[in-house]
């Protein structure tokens, strides 16, 4: 019997299921995504707050670390310049600068006036010649060291780590000083002593031969006095004459270190005794001066009367100088002839030779006869920078290290304006000042061959040469100071047997006067001339030409050196 089929298969109307599926469930599945997705659309969904969120914590925690990285960094760099500016100023010896970099804190605490004196305390109790410092090392807890080795006078080298603490940032990051620091090892609430034993005998000045310098007449100018202030030798070689003492350092109760006694050493000196009581006798009763040098060395072996502490205008021994230069910047050579003449005019103004007398012909002539009518032009031509440049390499405008000594002066460049100037300058005149030291030292120059030694007054100064000129042009200068006192102006300066290479020098002190009272008497020589011992120079006040005045006390001079 046929089985009937179920109702469950039974087929269903196709219009109604397309109906269900097609009208109810789709059309439902779409609203659901569109609604979604315009609500995605327009804010933000519950799913994606939360990672926003995070980002935006990491990123803020970021800036903010950076920044507080960065203002700890500035911060710190800012401590570390102050550091860095106290211990340079503290090696400079700046205790101004020095305080600038303290914090406001430290200022208050410590004004100063306290400060400094807190360091000249400290300093003058441990004998502080100088500080050194090392490098500034990186901040460590608020402190920041760096090495310092402080040489003082009698406990040679104290040597130590300084510790700064520092705070503070920006304008007020600084030093938070106290006095501990001012010297290696020095602890908090202690004070810098020096206690002296009794002081050793202080050592004498000895003229060379090793007499007490200060017996014999110029010796106490020369010497200067001992005592608080010390003035001359004693003031040069304080320390070498006085020796020191036995002597202990303490901070607080703690020795530090300590010094044994040294004695006073005495100071020789280049001074011959005899040779400048001969030079003082030499000026008989004259006002003016006499200087003695050793050209090879510079050794200044007399000094008599005015010899250093009053220039003089230097008269014709300047022509020295202005030969030099000439010859050696090709201005003019040893036979360039010139017109004899009794005069010559610059810039409208007449400058007459001595005595009105007539002269001229070759360069070496006119040196020989001293004429200013060739001279004074020959200065113009060379001009007054190398002029005053050459007058500078010979010594003008040096500072002498013999105490009490003044040094020769010329115009600079530009006060020497026009050609009337510059002439009269290379004849000596104008606003040239010498002293018989500085002249002699000129001298010395030509006899070492162009070479000079600075004038040194004791054995302990180094000798210090310097070439100012060339040998061949010396060679033509000496040969020229050889016809000087030959056949020229200084024959009175000649000695039987020794061959004298010289310059007179007659300097006006009112121009154009025809008394000799109005002008200085200059003389300028060295001996012998082809193996130089001995360079003089004198100079007298009002005492008319060089030639019949000076000549002869420089040529009683010379018999005394090498005799």
């Amino acid at each position: 019997m046929p089985r009937r089929r179920s109702n469950f298969f039974s087929p269903r109307p196709r219009s109604r299921s397309v109906l269900l599926t097609g009208s109810q469930l789709r059309p439902a599945r779409r609203r659901r995504r569109r609604g979604l997705r315009q609500r995605r659309g327009r804010g933000y969904g519950p799913s994606r707050i939360g990672p926003v969120l995070v980002v935006i914590v990491v990123l803020a925690a970021v800036v903010g670390g950076v920044v507080l990285w960065r203002t700890i960094a500035e911060a710190s760099e800012a401590r570390h310049d102050a550091a860095q500016r106290f211990a340079s100023a503290w090696a400079a010896g700046d205790r101004a600068a020095m305080w600038q970099t303290l914090t406001p804190g430290a200022q208050a605490a410590h004004p100063r006036r306290l400060f400094n004196r807190s360091y000249r305390t400290a300093n003058r109790e441990a004998g502080v010649r100088d500080i050194r410092v090392g490098r500034v090392g990186s901040e460590q807890g608020d402190k920041i060291a760096f090495p310092a080795a402080v040489r003082t006078k009698d406990f040679k080298t104290l040597r130590g780590t300084i510790t700064l603490p520092v705070s503070g940032r920006a304008d007020q990051a600084g030093v938070d000083w106290n006095p501990s620091l001012r010297l290696p090892g020095l602890r908090r609430g202690e004070t810098v002593r020096e206690r002296s034993g009794r002081r050793p005998l202080r050592a004498q000045i000895l003229a060379a031969d090793g007499s007490d310098l200060a017996a014999m007449p110029l010796g106490t100018a020369i010497t200067g006095r001992s005592g608080e202030n010390p003035t001359g030798l004693e003031r040069v070689y304080d320390d070498r004459l006085g020796g020191h003492p036995s002597a202990r350092l303490y901070f607080g109760r703690r020795l530090i270190a300590r010094s044994r006694a040294v004695r006073g050493r005495p100071v020789r000196t280049t001074i011959k005794p005899g040779l400048s009581r001969r030079a003082q006798a030499a000026l008989g009763g004259k006002v003016g001066g006499v200087a003695v040098i050793r050209p090879r060395d510079g050794a200044v072996q007399a000094l008599a009367g005015l010899a250093v502490s009053a220039p003089q205008p230097p008269g014709s021994t300047f022509k020295i100088i202005t030969l030099s230069a000439a010859l050696e910047h090709k201005v003019a050579s040893p036979g360039t002839s010139y017109p004899v003449r009794t005069a010559t005019t610059l810039s409208g103004v007449t400058l007459r030779n001595a005595g009105g007398e007539s002269c001229g012909g070759t360069l070496t002539n006119s040196f020989i006869h001293s004429c200013n009518s060739v001279f004074a032009p020959l200065g113009a031509k060379l001009g007054a920078r190398r002029l005053v440049a050459a007058a500078r390499d010979f010594g003008f405008n040096e500072r002498s290290r013999v105490p009490g000594a003044r040094p020769g002066t010329i115009s600079p460049v530009s006060r020497l304006r026009d050609d009337l100037a510059v002439g009269a300058a290379a004849i000596g005149q104008d606003r040239d000042l010498a002293t018989p030291l500085g002249m002699a030292s000129v001298g010395a120059t030509i006899a070492m061959e162009g070479r000079r030694a600075r004038p040194r007054i004791t054995t302990l100064e180094p000798v210090v040469r310097k070439r100012v000129v060339a040998r061949r042009i010396a060679g033509q200068v000496r040969s020229m100071m050889l016809g000087v006192v030959r056949s020229g102006t200084g024959t009175a300066a000649s000695i039987p047997g020794v061959e004298v290479a010289g310059k007179t020098g007659t300097a006006e002190l009112r121009p154009n006067s025809t008394d000799p009272k109005d002008s200085d008497a200059w003389f300028v020589a060295f001996a012998p001339a082809s193996k130089p011992e001995v360079a003089v120079a004198v100079m007298l006040v009002g005492a008319g030409a060089g030639g019949d005045a000076a000549a002869p006390v420089a040529k009683r001079v010379l018999q005394a050196a090498l005799g």
